[in-house]
């Protein structure tokens, strides 16, 4: 978008100075609107096919129903200058291109922790994004309630006919995104000042925390009702595989399921053993060997390297028939990249690599579970362990507690 042309030649107050820019920036805007408009569905349009390629392998789904929705708003001119006049990083804005915000998006998810589920997809997969769509920045600015909750906003650039459109992004849970709203109404709009701010803040904040423990009691309900919509497809699933593969076990069973009920949109409430043993049965056709060649030519990402190559040298049955579901649904990248994620339980710290709990490799660098995850190579390289157990360090060369041993049996001498 054009910058308002230079005022140099200005002889008027300082005031009078920042009324014309004001104007100016107006008068841009309105003449901009259109476009502005434009691109905010564009961008929303962008998001949707973005999401719509990794919401499986991300977890933002279940039963293939999305656990997220969009919303996009245009800010208006009176928002826009209110905003410049108040706020102190704003008060040499000259233009348009100034202000990060002119378009809004939000990204609402179901539960507060799908919100971590789309910040890890934006950190790894934000290539993707740029190479996809015409978004072409997107800038992470985390920050921390006062109740400690983490918050998460981005700064995007979207670039359509050689003009840049600036755009912000807020991740919110549906339970954030309607305490958000109340809030704006009730006190974000409300200036004046009383004697029973103070009064007022802390039942604000009272309230915010109620909405957050709703969260949790929500958080629970939809993994109890994950469970019992699972039981009978279990169920009917486990008579189903047992006559098309042979050793399979409960566990297979289950994890199976998992897949199914989170990837599949399929009545299952109303499927039967036959109509599961239909859609098992050219899964059955798929030889081991389209299995291995697809391990072998799928190329990771970083991120995943460690895990690629531990489901490679560990490929249980269960991942076996997951897989040959999707190289018979032509979705065989799709069911890999379920399994990666599944696999994922701690990231290391030094490399960024995805560690899973049960990899070899993990418990080598025997790391405390409050504390930071490294893989073994990063374990060799950088920690320091306890000359006498074992454990990490973090200074010295014995941990707190051989320490205390070693002074209280100094002391019985």
């Amino acid at each position: 978008m054009k910058r308002p042309p230079a005022t140099g030649g200005h002889k008027g107050s300082g005031e009078e100075l920042f009324l014309d820019i004001l104007e100016q920036m107006k008068k841009s805007y309105l003449e901009s609107l259109s476009s502005l408009n434009l691109a905010a569905e564009t961008i929303m349009d962008e998001f949707k096919h973005f999401f719509a390629m990794f919401q499986t392998s991300y977890r933002l789904q279940v039963k293939q129903y999305p656990l997220y929705r969009f919303e996009v708003r245009v800010k208006t001119w009176e928002s826009i200058a209110e905003k410049i006049q108040r706020k102190d990083e704003y008060k040499n804005a000259a233009s348009l291109d100034d202000i990060p915000d002119l378009i809004g998006f939000f990204i609402i998810v179901e539960l507060g922790e799908d919100v971590e589920k789309v910040v890890k997809l934006f950190e790894k997969e934000k290539k993707e994004l740029f190479r996809f769509s015409n978004i072409t920045s997107l800038t992470h600015h985390p920050t921390r309630h006062e109740n400690g909750k983490m918050t998460h906003h981005y700064d995007g650039v979207y670039t359509w006919n050689n003009l840049n459109f600036n755009f912000e992004i807020q991740v919110r849970s549906e339970v954030e995104n309607l305490w958000s709203n109340i809030e704006h109404m009730s006190f974000y709009k409300n200036k004046v000042k009383s004697r029973n701010d103070r009064i007022l803040n802390r039942l604000k904040e009272h309230s915010y925390n109620l909405l957050l423990q709703a969260d949790d009691v929500l958080s629970i309900l939809r993994r109890e009702r994950m469970k019992n919509d699972m039981l009978d497809l279990k169920e009917k699933m486990m008579d189903a595989l047992e006559g098309l593969f042979d050793e399979i076990k409960i566990r297979d069973v289950e994890a199976i399921s998992g897949y199914m009920y989170e990837c599949w949109a399929m009545p299952f409430d109303r499927m039967t053993v036959e109509d599961f043993e239909h859609f098992f049965a050219s899964s059955v056709k798929v030889g081991d060997g389209e299995v291995r060649e697809l391990l072998e030519a799928y190329r990771p990402d970083r991120t995943h390297r460690r895990l690629h190559r531990y489901l490679k040298e560990n490929l249980t049955l269960s991942d076996s028939v997951i897989l040959k579901i999707g190289i018979a649904t032509n979705e065989p990248y799709a069911a890999l990249e379920y399994l990666l994620s599944d696999m994922e339980e701690a990231c290391c710290s030094s490399c960024g690599e995805w560690v899973d709990y049960d990899d070899a490799d993990f418990f080598a660098a025997r790391v405390e579970m409050r504390g930071d995850f490294y893989c073994r190579d990063c374990a060799r390289k950088i920690l320091k362990y306890c000359e006498s157990c074992g454990s990490v360090l973090t200074s010295g060369k014995i941990c707190l507690a051989c320490a205390s041993r070693l002074a209280e049996k100094n002391r019985d001498k």
